[in-house]
């Protein structure tokens, strides 16, 4: 069959070229660095675990039949082994009652972000044009804080929204690149 030229598109034309220069992690199943990732796939392995009661009683909204309020699972991929009060807010620049309101979301990105730029080997990204794309399913810490309504705090927004990942650590580690979530 002979194609058309003129229906192909040129990949050359429109492709941008991407380089991976270091990796940062944290993945369900305890992956914090490259070479586990690698094993980890290498080995055809699966990071789902049972819910347990460390992060809610799963016994209490597990139904196997859909029902509003009930979950029909009791398994998940969970992040592991992550200590939330190690993080260093000496290098960045929030003061302490911004920390205090931080989502968890944005704390890990943060050391994420600093343990790519390491393994990198870069030391001088300052101002460089450097882009930040970020997934982020939900805003449970934005959800926690307006259960309750005489918690209001300035940093509610910045601290919490979704929105708000990408541009921190834009911001943070002064990226000038594009930034979205």
């Amino acid at each position: 069959m002979n194609a058309d030229p003129s229906d192909r598109q040129d990949s050359t034309a429109t492709a941008v070229p991407v380089a991976i220069c270091g990796m940062g992690m944290r993945l369900p199943g305890g992956i914090h660095d490259d070479a586990t990732l690698y094993e980890f796939l290498l080995n055809g392995k699966d990071a789902r675990s049972y819910t347990g009661c460390s992060r809610y009683d799963v016994r209490k909204f597990y139904d196997p039949t859909p029902r509003p309020g009930t979950i029909q699972t009791k398994h998940g991929y969970w992040l592991q082994d992550i200590d939330l009060s190690n993080f260093d807010t000496s290098m960045f620049k929030m003061s302490v009652p911004e920390v205090e309101r931080l989502d968890p979301q944005q704390r890990l990105l943060l050391e994420v972000v600093w343990e790519a730029m390491q393994n990198a080997g870069e030391t001088r990204w300052q101002g460089k044009e450097i882009g930040c794309y970020v997934g982020s399913f939900r805003e449970d810490w934005l959800v926690l804080h307006h259960s309750d309504p005489l918690d209001i705090n300035p940093f509610e927004v910045s601290g919490s929204v979704d929105l708000a990942l990408a541009n921190r650590i834009s911001y943070e580690f002064d990226f000038k690149g594009p930034r979205y979530v």
